[in-house]
């Protein structure tokens, strides 16, 4: 008898999500049983399902990856977590393992490894693509737990989140009803307490540290 697999995708891209859904449910041993694209859909779903695997998306908005597996792993216990990402970040990877997850796989490699990572996942199995340098995420995880953001206020808080999302600065001074000046300042200041260089570093720090 062929044992069913349940899984759940957490991912805050429809088009990706459905995409993976649709080769997921394709196949005769999975089912797919629910999808989120934030962590309130998370919490207004994980009351009625019980998945076997989740895979959640590294970079979510408002709260990262990191942040998304910690609160699953307390709303589903049972449910092993399969990190999702773009980007081949040790630290991140690290840090996502340390959260909760099982593994970790990259959405550039082919459907076929993808599925086969939710399938050793569900069976127990830690599945880090061979792409990613296992010493470097092991050196990670010796390190210890990285530094917070926690050095920023709270209303750099507050633009910081809204930079990572891809908010122009007039965007944020509507946003959060100040002048564009004063996003400025802050971007300003941001930029130097947290040493990152682009909006893309950013996103990563994000999605390192979960959130802050």
């Amino acid at each position: 008898m062929l044992t069913t697999t349940r899984v759940l995708l957490i991912d805050d891209h429809p088009l990706f999500r459905e995409g993976l859904a649709g080769a997921i449910q394709a196949e005769p041993d999975f089912d797919v049983v629910g999808q989120a694209g934030s962590m309130d859909e998370l919490r207004a779903l994980a009351p009625h399902i019980d998945p076997d695997v989740a895979i959640v998306d590294l970079l979510m908005p408002s709260v990262s990856g990191i942040g998304v597996t910690r609160e699953l792993c307390e709303l589903l216990p049972r449910c092993r977590v399969l990190g999702l990402s773009a980007v081949v970040d040790a630290a991140a990877i690290a840090e996502m393992l340390r959260a909760g997850a099982s593994g970790f796989a990259l959405k550039t490699q082919p459907a076929s490894e993808i599925l086969d990572a939710v399938r050793r996942t569900a069976a127990g199995d830690r599945y880090i693509p061979s792409s990613v340098p296992r010493e470097a995420v092991e050196a990670e995880l010796a390190g210890g737990a990285p530094p917070s953001l926690a050095q920023l206020t709270k209303r750099e808080r507050e633009i910081f989140e809204l930079m990572i999302r891809g908010y122009t600065n007039p965007e944020i001074a509507s946003q959060l009803f100040i002048s564009l000046r004063t996003v400025e300042t802050h971007r300003h200041r941001i930029v130097k307490k947290v040493c990152a260089r682009s909006i893309v570093e950013m996103q990563r720090l994000a999605a390192r540290y979960g959130r802050f």
